[in-house]
């Protein structure tokens, strides 16, 4: 072994431009993105919340995304089904908390960005319509007990 003996070997010279095949551009699509709708549950017993959800998928899911809004805790219900959902307190909450927050400026923002990130085509309501629950927020009350 010579002094350059640890040198690999040369292989065969690589392939020049004129000698490449030629390559294909190869273009790929993506899907053409769904279109949602806003399922509002506003004031709905936890019990129908289930059967809302197998309809409105039956329905509308496989031309749309569904995007159900909703004033229950009871989450498990939408997530057991892979279900995507948002959250609005309910009036229960909104005078509980009255005096912390002015709730219909806050609702009605929230709203606003819910349209604005689902963009949605249809808003479809069971229950309390959504413009009747904005209406309703209770105004910001001042606390007596400090």
């Amino acid at each position: 072994m010579g002094i350059f003996g640890w040198l690999p070997h040369r292989g065969p010279k690589p392939a020049t431009p004129d000698d490449a095949p030629e390559q294909t551009l190869a273009i790929y699509t993506s899907q053409p993105a769904q279109t949602a709708i806003i399922v509002t549950l506003i004031g709905i017993e936890a019990e129908q919340i289930d059967e809302i959800i197998d309809v409105t998928a039956r329905r509308f899911g496989k031309k749309h995304k569904i995007v159900y809004l909703t004033d229950s805790l009871d989450f498990m219900r939408f997530r057991d089904r892979n279900a995507i959902f948002e959250y609005l307190p309910s009036a229960l909450e909104q005078k509980l908390h009255a005096a912390e927050i002015c709730w219909n400026a806050y609702l009605a923002r929230r709203w606003r960005l819910l349209l604005s990130k689902w963009q949605p085509v249809h808003v479809i309501s069971y229950g309390r319509n959504i413009d009747a629950f904005l209406a309703a927020a209770p105004p910001m009350t001042v606390r007596t007990d400090r």
